[in-house]
């Protein structure tokens, strides 16, 4: 195998291919990138048994051939070399690299065993923009669940339905609901592993690019700008999270919302540090104070709001609300209570397209 190509091009593809290898596991071969070189493309592959990813770049093949390397290493030499054209041939059980004065002899790994990756061509075609379904991940996916006995809530619930797309994450204290417009697709659901949602997010792009979504009953494809993404989906029934969602609500409170984030990211910082985890809220008319009380000391912020309904007292783990926070879009959101022991409803104002309910803390009032 004998190819040549442009750094840059190659330290880009890696970036991308990379988020699929897997350097924890004690399977060294999932640590690989298999590189294959045909009609003038590098055909890029890793795969970790629940994420491929497969990318193809344009190179001067002289000689076709396949490999397969260390990423990490590898990817680390490639992107410390001067940016131009790199020559890579194979001789015996060796790789050369050779860049202006550079030369390195790299190891090749044992590509026999490399896992195959699947081939899925059957299931429901979704076309849609990047940017839209990166609002999805980027909105949702920090709710997923952690907790191994519970593998359902570690991944986010995708349901296609009348031209939208949702997605749903719950992790037993938080749900988190987005939709967005389709281009094309058929009625369909699915759960995705979060880990992975969170690798393909990295790669997408965030603009109006077209990109489509094959969706079959073990897998999910994302093939984009010649990029091929295949990610395992997770068995058994999501959770009924519709039936805890309670729609009575008693106060509905404006607030701004990077002025609520900045002061509740600092009343935090005492909650957290002293391992509290309890910020306390009470909202009145026109104003919420915000505080929290340990051995450390006292935290009290207060900011104007617009109360549209029953002043109310509430209690929340201060990490739950802020990293909803950090993803809201809008200036003003909405704050829906319907007690104290109630969970609570979060949207952006005159936007219906975003949802985020948290459970409150029982404290004495």
């Amino acid at each position: 195998m004998k190819f040549t190509l442009n750094q840059r091009e190659l330290v880009s593809a890696l970036s991308i291919v990379s988020k699929a290898t897997n350097l924890r596991t004690t399977m060294d071969i999932l640590k690989g990138i298999h590189i294959e070189a045909k009609d003038n493309h590098l055909i890029m592959k890793s795969h970790d048994l629940s994420l491929s990813i497969i990318m193809q770049v344009p190179a001067f093949v002289e000689e076709e051939g396949s490999v397969l390397l260390d990423a990490s290493l590898f990817g680390d030499i490639v992107r410390k070399l001067p940016g131009e054209a790199i020559t890579m041939e194979t001789k015996e059980e060796s790789l050369f690299l050779i860049c202006n004065s550079s030369r390195y002899r790299l190891s090749m790994m044992n590509k026999e065993n490399y896992p195959i990756i699947p081939e899925i061509h059957e299931g429901t075609l979704i076309e849609m923009e990047q940017g839209a379904f990166s609002s999805l991940v980027k909105m949702t996916n920090f709710a997923v669940g952690h907790d191994e006995t519970r593998p359902i809530l570690t991944g986010s619930l995708v349901e296609v339905k009348n031209a939208t797309m949702k997605m749903v994450s719950v992790d037993g204290f938080t749900i988190a609901i987005k939709n967005v417009p389709i281009i094309e697709g058929e009625a369909c659901s699915v759960v995705i592993p979060g880990k992975n949602l969170s690798e393909i997010q990295k790669i997408i792009g965030i603009g109006q690019e077209k990109m489509e979504i094959l969706i079959s009953s073990n897998h999910v494809v994302f093939n984009f700008e010649g990029i091929t993404i295949i990610s395992k989906v997770l068995e058994g029934s999501y959770i009924n999270y519709e039936r805890v969602i309670d729609t009575g609500f008693e106060t509905k409170v404006e607030i701004p919302t990077q002025e609520f984030y900045k002061a509740l990211d600092r009343v935090a910082l005492l909650a957290n540090r002293s391992k509290s985890y309890i910020v306390n809220f009470d909202f009145k008319d026109r104003e919420v104070d915000i505080s929290s009380t340990s051995e450390l000391g006292l935290a009290n912020e207060s900011i104007s709001i617009f109360n549209h309904g029953s002043p109310i007292k509430i209690s929340f783990n201060p990490n739950y609300l802020l990293k909803a926070l950090r993803v809201m879009e809008e200036d003003s959101m909405i704050f829906a209570m319907g007690g104290s022991h109630k969970p609570c409803k979060i949207t952006q104002k005159d936007k219906d397209d975003y949802e985020y309910y948290v459970v409150p803390i029982r404290t004495p009032q």
